[in-house]
């Protein structure tokens, strides 16, 4: 097998990009850096410039899952530029990437794409509407596209993480009191880490989810579903 994923250079992609080489699958990256993991294959793109991305599927001829993993929380200082930002990454880099590996995937059997959302597409969150709103987005993308790629038999399914100790979460983790509330707000009182996240792309890349399409998993130990 042969997996495509986007931001695999760094935090959640990293990490997945690591359990997928442990199990002997082949990793092809594409992102603005190279990942420094041993055997990958490494492609830069910018995937919010289409031209970009329709270049650097160009060079790849084969693969069976694309894992949509790119994604940025903040950018400046101006609000407009930010919410503009995090759009043309999170989501509309996401649709061009798909798009792209249509061409390729619908060639193959059992092929799959996978987005990483975010429980922020369930809930509202403070003081960043870019970022609730761009994976909104992509839970809706998500059903859209496994309708409109269920004839090529390609399923698209989404994984919307909690909290989970990476890079982007760093500011919070390290804050006394926002480490607790987030530990907090869970059921199993703990933060996740990028490792909770591989049983379900292990699920989402096999043949064991051949009839599972346009679902999205909250892995969030329990965050969405919790009230007093």
């Amino acid at each position: 097998m042969i997996v495509v994923i986007t931001g695999g250079s760094k935090g959640i992609g990293k990490n997945i990009t690591k359990n997928l080489l442990k199990n002997n699958i082949k990793v092809i990256n594409i992102s603005r850096s190279k990942c420094s993991l041993r055997n990958v294959t490494n492609y830069k793109c910018d995937i919010s410039d289409f031209k970009e991305v329709k270049k650097v599927f160009k060079k790849i001829n084969n693969f069976d899952v694309l894992i949509n993993n790119s994604g940025i929380s903040e950018f400046d200082n101006n609000n407009i530029n930010t919410f503009n930002k995090i759009i043309d990454i999170n989501l509309k880099g996401l649709f061009y990437c798909s798009i792209e590996a249509l061409k390729k995937l619908k060639k193959k059997n059992n092929s799959s794409i996978i987005n990483i959302c975010s429980i922020n597409a369930h809930q509202a969150f403070p003081d960043n509407p870019g970022y609730v709103a761009s994976k909104g987005g992509v839970l809706s993308l998500t059903r859209s596209l496994a309708l409109d790629f269920s004839k090529y038999k390609i399923r698209v399914n989404s994984i919307s993480p909690g909290y989970i100790k990476t890079n982007m979460t760093k500011k919070s983790f390290k804050s006394k009191i926002k480490f607790n509330e987030r530990k907090n707000r869970t059921m199993l009182n703990r933060w996740g880490n990028p490792d909770d996240l591989f049983g379900i792309i292990e699920y989402l890349i096999s043949n064991k989810s051949s009839y599972t399409t346009g679902q999205d998993f909250i892995i969030d130990g329990g965050w969405t579903s919790k009230g007093l």
